[in-house]
């Protein structure tokens, strides 16, 4: 009788281990089949089959970050912040999570908590170049350095970028970036060496033609500011600010 009740209890967890296992496989078919409507943009859809893989399995982590990464697309970002903060709970080293659901707090200015989220990143990764995408640790920093610079706190930003760039050395949006840093603390000359990198690294970088003519322009130096605008506008015609500026750059040149 023992024997008959123990192999029952066997056969018992052998089954709930069968279903567990199946459960656990159609939630990532659905995870999976939910990421291709995203791409197709069909959000709802997309939301549907995420909630489905987490009715599967309560704790899949990958699947309440898709869902909280569709609820972004649609700018639903207080519902793209519970998931991200689930994933969270599910998966306490996602820094997938982390990083989107700090995305999330900057997109709605909430740069205090930004911060925090991509401080979590690095500090997951301290040395490592796998806290982020394409195993890139300093797109955390860039992103914390977007942040801090949102608050006016430069002196942090430039920190953080100067770090994106001992990881990325051509990562030219870090040399924009913190061009902009310096030139908001009126260090006109690091702004125009940044931006000469920004530019050496990706020749068709208007902003940072744009960017290096409004430095130009605080020096006084309105021949090298009028081409600088020029030259962004020769790539891209249509930029405004770049427009708005040679127009005063010209005007304050006096031909």
């Amino acid at each position: 009788m023992k024997k008959l009740l123990m192999a029952a209890v066997l056969v018992t967890l052998l089954c709930t281990a069968c279903v567990t296992n199946r459960a656990r496989g159609d939630a990532i078919s659905l995870l999976e089949r939910g990421k291709k409507f995203v791409v197709n943009e069909d959000y709802d859809t997309a939301i549907a089959d995420f909630t489905g893989a987490i009715k599967l399995d309560p704790k899949f982590s990958a699947a309440y970050n898709e869902r909280g990464n569709t609820y972004t697309y649609r700018g639903d970002y207080a519902k793209a912040i519970k998931d991200y903060t689930k994933a969270i709970r599910s998966d306490p080293k996602s820094t997938d999570a982390y990083t989107n659901r700090g995305n999330a707090y900057f997109d709605t200015h909430d740069y205090n908590r930004a911060i925090k989220d991509y401080t979590k990143v690095i500090k997951l990764y301290p040395n490592s170049a796998a806290a982020y995408y394409n195993h890139d640790n300093s797109a955390a920093y860039y992103k914390r350095g977007n942040a801090y610079y949102a608050k006016g706190d430069y002196d942090k930003a430039i920190t953080d970028y100067t770090k994106v760039i001992s990881f990325s050395p051509n990562y030219a949006a870090a040399y924009s970036r913190r061009a902009n840093a310096y030139y908001a603390k009126s260090d006109y000359d690091k702004a125009i060496a940044d931006n000469n990198q920004a530019i050496r690294i990706n020749p068709g970088f208007t902003a940072a033609y744009n960017n290096r003519g409004s430095a130009y322009e605080k020096k006084g130096n309105y021949d090298k500011a009028v081409e600088d605008f020029t030259m962004a506008l020769s790539i891209d015609p249509d930029y405004a600010m770049a427009k708005w500026n040679l127009d005063i750059a010209v005007q304050a040149r006096g031909y």
